[in-house]
């Protein structure tokens, strides 16, 4: 099955090793078609990915970029039609057979449209890979002061004894696999610069009729660190047009805007279900800036799995995450 995997960098050194370790990787790697939106000034060597008949590179230059979600809407402009997309940042590492795996385990879900996502564990390109780490699902940890959810992840409890992915909340947009159709019907808003880029995937998803689930393996690794490397906001602080306050400023206010006051049709809420039936899935009250207990323990949606019986996992209700294992990584 073919699969479109996007990969926006900015200035990162990473990414090649990220491009060819995803092909490497891929147990048919001759069926992914990976485009990269390349952000640079110069000097970087990338005609490793250039050479690659699978691989696109769209070159901007660095001054000129608006964000993450800009960069990632070019790359949906490129799409082709897919089984699957997916959507990783170029510092990414992973599993042996990660194509596959992912395709069986979406299909495992019973969800006739499936979004497995997650934060990876992570990596670090200057210590050696041991491929170590834990399957994470995402929580909700308290709200911005403009009244975007804030988000981190633990491990998920019991996770060896999975045979399915678990229901998810929220997603991530560092690694995220969805059937082709995802690209048409809930594109990337590039109006939003990096706050609220990932609730506004999930709403938008859900409320399309996408099923929401975490992966109950580790299939890929992040580098999360990055300590020294630049980020778009370091290149882009001098006012102007693409001054990142402001674009910071206009993508808060739209995704505040838009999960408050949902509209439906264009990068709206979707005609499947209503941004009403998101927040009661999610247990959450965008109006309010509230959430439920069980939101916010990390407990697992306290639903089956689609086409299956209840999974044993939801089942132990009394028990959370949070109590589990205690620590957060944001």
């Amino acid at each position: 099955m073919s699969i479109f995997v996007s990969v926006a960098a900015y200035r990162d050194p990473e990414l090649v090793p990220t491009v060819r370790d995803c092909l490497a990787k891929a147990d048919r790697p001759d069926e992914l078609r990976v485009v990269v939106n390349w952000q640079h000034l110069g000097g970087e060597d990338v005609s490793a990915l250039r050479a690659d008949s699978r691989v696109t590179v769209l070159e901007f230059d660095a001054r000129h970029s608006r964000g993450v979600c800009w960069a990632r809407a070019q790359i949906q402009r490129h799409h082709v039609d897919s089984d699957w997309y997916l959507q990783v940042d170029s510092h990414t590492r992973f599993a042996p057979g990660w194509d596959t795996r992912l395709i069986a385990m979406a299909a495992r879900t019973g969800a006739a449209k499936p979004i497995l996502s997650c934060y990876p564990p992570t990596y670090d390109p200057a210590a050696e890979f041991t491929g170590d780490g834990e399957p994470t699902l995402i929580f909700l940890t308290g709200w911005t002061p403009d009244g975007l959810p804030r988000f981190g992840h633990f491990r998920i409890p019991d996770w060896r004894e999975a045979t399915v992915p678990v229901p998810a909340r929220f997603v991530a947009a560092g690694f995220l696999f969805a059937p082709g159709s995802f690209v048409r019907e809930v594109p990337y808003d590039e109006r939003i610069y990096y706050q609220g880029e990932e609730i506004n995937l999930a709403t938008r998803a859900f409320t399309w009729g996408y099923d929401l689930f975490h992966p109950v393996e580790v299939l890929a690794w992040h580098y999360y660190i990055r300590q020294d490397q630049v980020r778009h906001w370091m290149d882009h602080r001098t006012p102007g047009d693409d001054y990142w306050h402001k674009l910071d400023r206009a993508g808060r206010r739209r995704v505040s805007t838009l999960l408050r006051y949902p509209m439906t049709g264009g990068f709206g809420a979707g005609p499947v279900r209503t941004m009403a039936d998101y927040q009661a899935y999610a247990g959450i009250d965008f109006g309010a800036c509230t959430a439920t207990d069980e939101t916010l323990a990390g407990r697992l949606p306290d639903v089956g799995i689609p086409g299956q019986p209840r999974s044993r996992m939801l089942q132990r209700s009394g028990r959370t995450a949070a109590a589990a294992f205690g620590s957060v990584v944001a």
